[in-house]
């Protein structure tokens, strides 16, 4: 199997097509992901033409590209399977635009076909995407398309992601957007510390919610039911918490003790929001200086909520936002660390 292990020169100023991937594809968009990030990017698959194709085949990746005359690739996007526990929320993004191409409409029309035309295709339940916010292009491109603002995760990719474009400073955090195809109307517990923010970020998502006070403790002899991923690239951890149980404190120092060994520096908590109990779970994790991110609607088939914890002090000034309703959620994310006893 071949590795793709450097660029090839694309001739500026050609016409392009924005389409579905085709298996004579792949060694072009190999290419690209070479161009952007060097040998670095942390999903191998995008320097193996045959997993690219196997990946496309399969259902984890729907590519899109924008493909010129001569059959070079100049930029790439996709819908794609990642960390959702439920299969059909697909995350929007690995968005690629040559650099002698991002003057043209490229990003915007492929980001556009993703969203539109395959989804139409394809038939996510939902979509979310992950814009970064040392830049705002990702964000109103989201926007355009109907995506909403749901969460924030604060700090969540290091600098050395973009050294090569050299367009961030630090850490940067990313802003989780959501919009939903095929809802499933459904009951959803919030600790009553989060009530108000939450019908706030709810208020514009089209999708059908009962919100009820979470109460009561975890079922007795419950066991978690969990399932985890370490970036130790990115020095981030992703626990997705499918059911908290009586042994959920436990889970967390586990976690955490890991986390330590693969040099976490992110830790986040995807919580099961159909669980009455959720605010006992909520409770152990800010004792634990967890903070905050927002919810994801459909990331177990039934809704998430984000909870996170940063090891450094989160770097609140540097995000830079698009929509007012961003700015807000971040305005209450900062008050919540701030006061994590509140």
């Amino acid at each position: 199997m071949v590795r793709i292990d450097h660029d090839v020169p694309v001739e500026p100023g050609q016409t392009f097509v924005v389409d579905r991937f085709r298996t004579e594809d792949a060694r072009g968009v190999a290419h690209l992901f070479y161009a952007e990030y060097g040998p670095s990017y942390p999903i191998e698959t995008f320097y193996f033409p045959e997993r690219i194709i196997a990946e496309n085949e399969n259902g984890n990746i729907h590519s899109v590209v924008a493909r010129t005359p001569k059959g070079d690739i100049i930029g790439h996007g996709a819908l794609f399977r990642s960390s959702p526990h439920f299969q059909n929320l697909y995350e929007i993004g690995q968005c690629i635009i040559r650099p002698d191409y991002r003057v043209t409409f490229a990003a915007y029309n492929i980001n556009k076909f993703a969203a539109e035309t395959l989804t139409a295709i394809t038939h996510p339940d939902g979509i979310f995407g992950e814009a970064v916010t040392h830049i705002t292009a990702t964000q109103k491109f989201s926007a355009l398309v109907g995506m909403k603002d749901v969460a924030l995760e604060m700090d969540l990719m290091p600098s050395e992601a973009y050294e090569k474009s050299q367009s961030a400073s630090g850490r940067v955090s990313c802003l989780i957007l959501f919009k939903s195809f095929r809802d499933r109307p459904q009951e959803i517990f919030i600790p009553s510390r989060y009530a108000e923010i939450m019908e706030y970020i709810l208020r514009d998502v089209e999708i059908t919610r009962t919100l009820t006070p979470s109460a009561g403790e975890f079922p007795d002899n419950a066991k978690s039911l969990m399932s985890s991923r370490f970036f130790k690239y990115a020095g981030v951890g992703r626990f997705n918490i499918v059911s908290a149980g009586e042994d959920f404190e436990e889970i967390v120092d586990s976690l955490e003790k890991e986390g330590q060994e693969n040099e976490t520096l992110v830790f986040q908590f995807f919580l099961n929001m159909s669980e009455p109990w959720l605010g006992e779970a909520v409770e152990i994790l800010r004792k634990r200086r967890y903070f905050f991110g927002g919810c994801v609607p459909r990331w177990f088939d039934t809704d998430g909520m984000l909870m996170q914890k940063i090891l450094s002090p989160p770097d609140f000034a540097a995000p830079r936002l698009y929509s007012a309703k961003a700015r807000q959620l971040l305005d209450f994310l900062r008050s919540d660390w701030q006061d994590p006893q509140g």
